[in-house]
């Protein structure tokens, strides 16, 4: 069975969006840059493309990701990627870790102190911490049902935000010669309030930055961290 990660894989390019992430990553840019920062690694790196945008802007750069597909589109970018875990990298390796693209939102409540010791481990002393997250109107943003229907491929994505989690079921009908092969899986996404962020051990969130990448209402908010 095809994993999830893998089937997003898949789907990406049916559902797009690329131009909304291109601002998405200029905003990142831009505070790092301003951060002074160079040794960085981006967890969650997807198709690589901010790595790309990195490298291009002179950082000392490499992403993990969990999708071995992912890592291979990456890697096609001539950047340096790997399904590597935050465990594996010694301590203090990094002056700046990214998580970009609701990864933190990916992440249960009760994962998360967990999730940011590991990052304040691979950090180097006064290092930083950027990822973004969904706001209440990110999460009424996507809630509903998406169709892609071509020749090759018909995809189905049917969204419902729920008592703060978003279950999105996705039904993917690939054309193998004559037929087509089902590919299913179920993603789960949290709202994390910024109050709850604050509380977390070992990172204080420093500054916040608001985003409207789907809508006219601030639907996403980049948070920056800093080692404790």
């Amino acid at each position: 069975m095809i994993k999830a990660l893998d089937l997003y894989a898949k789907i990406e390019p049916l559902i797009g969006f690329y131009e909304e992430y291109e601002e998405l990553y200029a905003s990142y840019v831009e505070i790092l840059l301003s951060l002074h920062v160079d040794k960085i690694l981006d967890v969650g790196c997807g198709n690589g493309k901010l790595l790309q945008h990195l490298k291009n802007n002179n950082f000392k750069a490499c992403g993990i990701d969990r999708s071995q597909e992912m890592v291979k589109r990456a890697i096609k970018l001539d950047v340096k990627a790997s399904t590597k875990e935050l465990s594996d990298f010694k301590s203090a390796s990094f002056e700046c870790v990214l998580a970009v693209g609701d990864v933190l939102n990916y992440i249960k409540k009760e994962d998360l102190e967990s999730f940011f010791q590991n990052i304040s481990n691979v950090l180097k002393k006064d290092g930083y911490f950027i990822c973004d997250i969904n706001t209440l109107d990110g999460f009424d943003v996507t809630d509903g049902i998406m169709v892609r229907d071509n020749p090759d491929e018909f995809l189905s994505i049917e969204a419902n935000f729920k008592d703060e989690i978003l279950t999105t079921d996705i039904v993917l009908f690939e054309k193998h010669k004559n037929s087509y092969k089902k590919y299913s899986d179920t993603i789960y996404q949290y709202y994390h309030t910024l109050s709850s962020l604050k509380n977390l051990n070992f990172l204080k969130l420093i500054e916040t930055f608001d985003i409207s990448m789907f809508s006219d209402n601030v639907d996403k908010k980049i948070l920056l961290f800093k080692k404790l």
